[in-house]
């Protein structure tokens, strides 16, 4: 609900908004707010310390914020942030310890006799979604209580709090206010209630059918009502209402009016599509289209229930009005279907992509009706994109006017879907969106070299055609002073849809430093210098992550022993692997089952990623193996873990972690040297001030609290106010090797090109080598 984004952990609000705009934010709260128009606002957080992180405790200050200020048009104008609105109360989730007493208590737990379901085993089910944040939940059956505690009421507030039976108490929800409050705007709803009544009265899930009738002619005495209502919108003054008119003038109750009866609306048309059994549906040959080529695309509509319908025409973005010249009839259990040419007019990158404000995305405009466009011309209208919901959002968009039981109405057909069958996975359906016609990735967009030291690298260049034309491309590069590309052609063919990969080999020398790298292709005077990667999960669209063809080749002054060798376990989200190929260090990377499998004698150091011991039952089964090849010589370097590394075994030492754990947040914050001595320190290279400088996002994570007197801590660092921290690196001694662990953030510095870290993690891999002269 607002434009922020997470930034990594912070353990204060006041934190939190040294990255994010404290004025711009309760902006967009109010810009939500206004579109939406609710009755009741929910914060989940308190908005104290008691939240844990700063980002969850600026949740709870902004959401307050947000109520108080929806009204206040002098701080942020209608213009530009929406007509006032004024929601009727305010509660707080109370959740786990909180001091806050509940005031009301409702029961999640209760069964849905349509669904069969729960709210509470719906909302595990969509809680364990976060697949990045390992969330996954059981799915509780029975009493669920969810308590709030009302914290501000304009209406009912001579009410004590604890004597509400719902969050609505003194909100009149009835139809009957709703249709007194439309007789007083000249709206006719009157009947609309009893209706509605007599529906849900004689509802038949196993004849669905038989509400077709009274449902039709709720959709035509709304339609009717919403042509009377008065259209305010969400931001009054754009381009689209300047060229139709002025805006018109809206109070509280016109916004309330709109919305209410768009929402039944919209209920209705649903409801009658479901109990009369038709699906609309337009269905593409492909699902990537290329901007400037034309598609065709598959309307039909099913009819599978046992009421006949009419089909009287349609609109299709990216495709031409479709117009019958009398309305097609489709007989029960049956279908029509016809061809349309279509042209891709929405592009996959996702809206919010673009240049940061801090860490802030960026502000902008959407289209209020939240399709997709390249360019959405001068008559659409734009609202912020804040003020747009996100199931709205869709890349096209299928409107199909119908005829059911003698009423006409517009049926949303969704989006234009691509469906395919995967083997496995059976009905696959995707959304139809465009492409640039050619795109080129690189593998990655950092590279590390070893500066002053003779460079040899292939660089894979991967060309997608997305076309149906064949082209002819020639290639451009920027290769920074010092090294010369060969490898490549000066130009070749690509066919239609094709994909072809090509290698660019770069030598010569580098100086220590950041240094631009990129490669393009120009076709009929195009160049094209970006691609995309996607991210695909079962429960959402697929998201398509563009970047340019571009990279930075960062020079490190490094020294890496030439004995080292390295058997790299993966963790959670690592990116190491890769940058030790690229600074020379052998390196055979696996995972944790297959550990026992490996000769560790053919190894001088072993790595275990971050986080690898919580998603390996077999590593933690391992180390009686690796500690007795650390006592044998070995070099046994640990990332950073969780409450797991306190159990009995999984550490040589025990250590145990403070709940919540500690960490230092401020990436800037100073490291003091506790033992200048120590050779994690001092070889192969010497760390100096110089490699702690230019941190991103934190120090150190899940820091041991409690740290056993046979560990050594060569560095202490702490964030302001706070007490010292000794656990960044703990370093032990074991028979003739070396255990190392580290909760340093070295995960996030090495991929995010910070120079420092990788020289440190090389001392670190290197704790146990004879030095080198």
């Amino acid at each position: 609900f607002s434009r922020a984004y997470d930034f990594g952990f912070s353990k204060s609000a006041e934190e939190t908004f040294t990255q994010w705009d404290r004025e711009a934010l309760p902006a967009d709260v109010v810009r939500v707010i206004r579109a939406y128009r609710p009755q009741v606002v929910i914060a989940v957080w308190s908005g104290t310390p008691a939240d844990g992180h700063g980002h969850h405790q600026a949740s709870g200050i902004l959401a307050r914020d947000g109520f108080e200020a929806a009204a206040d048009t002098t701080r942020f104008p209608v213009a530009t942030h929406g007509r006032p609105w004024t929601p009727a109360k305010f509660y707080r989730s109370v959740r786990g310890s909180r001091s806050v007493e509940p005031t009301l208590t409702m029961q999640a737990g209760s069964l849905d006799p349509v669904l069969g379901r729960s709210p509470a085993e719906i909302a595990a089910e969509s809680r364990s979604q976060h697949r990045s944040q390992g969330f996954g939940a059981l799915q509780r059956q029975g009493a669920v209580p969810v308590r709030v505690a009302r914290e501000l009421a304009r209406v009912n507030a001579e009410v004590p709090a604890t004597d509400e039976t719902t969050i609505f108490d003194g909100v009149d929800t009835s139809a009957t206010y709703l249709a007194a409050v439309a007789a007083a705007r000249g709206v006719n709803l009157e009947g609309v209630a009893a209706m509605v009544a007599l529906v849900n009265g004689t509802v038949n899930l196993r004849r669905p059918e038989q509400s077709v009738p009274g449902l039709a002619r709720i959709v035509e005495r709304l339609s009717a009502a919403q042509d009377s209502v008065k259209r305010c919108g969400i931001v009054p003054i754009t381009i689209y209402q300047r060229l139709n008119g002025a805006p018109a003038v809206c109070d509280e109750t016109d916004l309330e009016l709109e919305r209410a009866v768009a929402q039944m609306l919209e209920r209705a048309r649903s409801a009658l599509l479901e109990a009369s059994g038709v699906v609309v549906e337009v269905t593409a040959q492909q699902e990537l289209l290329a901007f400037g080529d034309q598609g065709t695309a598959r309307l039909a509509v099913y009819n599978r229930g046992p009421l006949p319908l009419r089909v009287i025409g349609g609109r299709i973005s990216g495709a031409r009005p479709i117009e019958f010249p009398t309305p097609v009839e489709v007989q029960p259990r049956a279908d029509m279907a016809l061809n349309v040419p279509i042209v891709a007019i929405a592009d996959h990158r996702p809206y919010w992509i673009g240049p940061k404000q801090g860490a802030l995305f960026p502000d902008g405009l959407s289209p209020a009706d939240g399709v997709a466009r390249v360019s959405s011309g001068v008559r659409v209208e734009m609202v912020p994109r804040v003020s747009v919901a996100e199931d709205a959002r869709r890349l096209t968009e299928v409107r199909v006017e119908l005829e059911i039981a003698g009423v006409r109405f517009v049926a949303d057909g969704g989006s234009i879907v691509y469906r395919y069958a995967d083997p496995v996975l059976g009905d696959q359906r995707r959304p139809v969106g465009g492409v640039p016609p050619v795109t080129i990735t690189l593998d990655r967009t950092l590279e590390y070299v070893r500066a002053g030291q003779p460079v040899d690298r292939r660089i894979r260049i991967t060309l997608r055609s997305h076309s149906g034309q064949q082209r002819t491309l020639r290639f451009r590069t920027l290769i920074p002073a010092g090294l010369t590309g060969s490898g490549l052609p000066d130009s070749l063919v690509l066919a239609p849809n094709a994909t072809q990969e090509l290698f660019l080999t770069l030598t010569g020398q580098l100086v220590a430093g950041r240094h631009d790298f990129g490669v393009g292709v120009e076709s009929d005077g195009t160049v094209y210098v970006e691609g995309f990667r996607a991210i695909e999960y079962p429960h959402i669209n697929p998201v398509r992550m563009y970047r340019q063809s571009s990279a930075y080749l960062l020079a490190v002054p490094i020294t890496v022993p030439r004995a080292l060798r390295v058997a790299y376990v993966t963790g959670v989200s690592d990116g190491l692997p890769p940058v030790l190929s690229q600074l020379e260090i052998p390196t055979t990377v696996l995972s944790g089952d297959q550990l026992p499998l490996l000769d560790l004698r053919q190894y001088t150091t072993v790595v275990i990623g971050p986080r690898a011991y919580q998603t390996s039952a077999e590593l933690g089964a391992a180390n009686p193996r690796l500690f007795q090849w650390v006592r044998d010589g070995g070099t046994l370097v640990v990332q950073y873990g969780q409450f797991e590394m306190q159990q009995p075994g999984m550490m040589p030492a025990p250590v145990s972690f403070g709940r919540p754990a500690a960490r230092v947040t401020r990436e800037d914050a100073p490291v003091t040297v506790l033992d200048a001595a120590s050779r994690l320190l001092r070889w192969p290279n010497r760390i100096g001030e110089a490699d702690w400088a230019d941190w991103v996002q934190e120090r150190a994570l899940y820091m041991p609290s409690e740290i056993d007197a046979s560990y050594r801590t060569p560095i202490a660092m702490r964030d302001p106010d706070e007490p010292e921290q000794r656990g960044a690196i703990l370093d032990l001694p074991m028979g003739k090797g070396r255990y190392v662990y580290t909760s340093l953030s070295l995960f996030r510095q090495i991929p995010g090109g910070v120079p420092g870290g990788s020289r440190l993690l090389v001392n670190l891999l290197s704790a146990n080598l004879p030095v080198e002269r």
